[in-house]
């Protein structure tokens, strides 16, 4: 196989990185596990890193998996990190951790909280 002038090469060089998103895919928290909603939106971050401009590449990958014992019940906790690589860290990322996080309001410890002070 010779290289000719025609076929262009598409190749990625590590040292052309310049921003690492890390992206957790999985449980590593026994008091937080995701639920499929939050699964799928991880993905969609993934997805969306690799396709859109600029197009992001894995370079790393970490696979964890630990079984918690809580009492008397074993939890098996698994997770993927996805670790992908960009020569610059891409707008709608960078725009996405500025925005106002979704803070929910859980009821019971408003309760506790508010009878306190009655």
């Amino acid at each position: 196989m010779f290289n000719t002038p025609s076929q262009s090469v598409n190749t990625f060089d590590i040292t052309d990185v310049g921003y690492i998103e890390r992206v957790v895919v999985g449980t590593t928290d026994p008091g937080q596990i995701p639920t499929e909603e939050e699964t799928q939106a991880k993905l969609a971050i993934i997805n969306r890193c690799l396709t859109e401009f600029p197009k992001g590449r894995i370079i790393g990958v970490e696979r964890s998996f630990s079984v918690v014992r809580i009492g008397e019940h074993q939890v098996v906790l698994e997770a993927v990190v996805y670790h992908i690589g960009f020569k610059k860290p891409p707008m709608w990322l960078e725009e996405s951790k500025r925005a106002k996080p979704n803070f929910q309001i859980d009821p019971k410890k408003v309760e506790q909280i508010v009878g306190q002070y009655e």
